[in-house]
């Protein structure tokens, strides 16, 4: 007698509950797969939804950057248009920027004229409004330019209305 037939001898009567057993586990091991089976099925029936949003998401993002792209070009151009216009007109801003340098001296005698005859209207008793109206500036300026007068101790007794305001 070999080896192996006294092994099967000895195997040979299997007892009933082993079987069970066995037939058991095989059963779990079974149940356990069909259900994998069953949940990889429903996850890949999402993968369609998801490709979906991910080339609508795609589409998008091309879009955006296609736009920003031709924005970017037509932005490039307007300045490389804006500075070729500019070197041509590069002698005559110099020429302006000149003229407005010696025009500087008139300006400020000009100024000076204008804060005598803020001042002056403002002392006969004109409102702020009327005051800025005819010398053509803002309501601001003139109150500006009043109360500049006020702090040099160029201007009338304290607490003298000027128009609308308070000194």
């Amino acid at each position: 007698m070999s080896l192996t037939e006294s092994l099967l001898s000895q195997m040979y009567p299997w007892p009933i509950g082993v079987l069970f057993a066995a037939s058991a586990v095989s059963f779990l091991f079974g149940a356990a797969g069909v259900w994998s089976l069953w949940r990889v099925q429903r996850l890949l029936a999402t993968v369609p939804v998801v490709q979906e949003r991910l080339d609508t998401l795609s589409n998008s993002v091309t879009l955006l950057t296609d736009t920003t792209e031709s924005c970017f070009k037509a932005l490039a151009m307007q300045m490389q248009f804006m500075q070729a216009q500019g070197v041509g007109a590069a002698p005559a801003a110099q020429r302006a920027r000149a003229s407005a340098a010696a025009d500087a001296g008139v300006d400020a005698v000009a100024k000076k004229g204008r804060q005598r005859r803020v001042v002056g209207a403002a002392r006969r008793g004109e409102a702020v409004a009327a005051i800025a109206a005819r010398e053509d500036v803002a309501e601001a300026e003139v109150a500006l330019r009043l109360h500049l007068n006020n702090r040099d101790g160029a201007a009338t007794a304290e607490g003298k209305r000027y128009g609308s305001m308070l000194s």
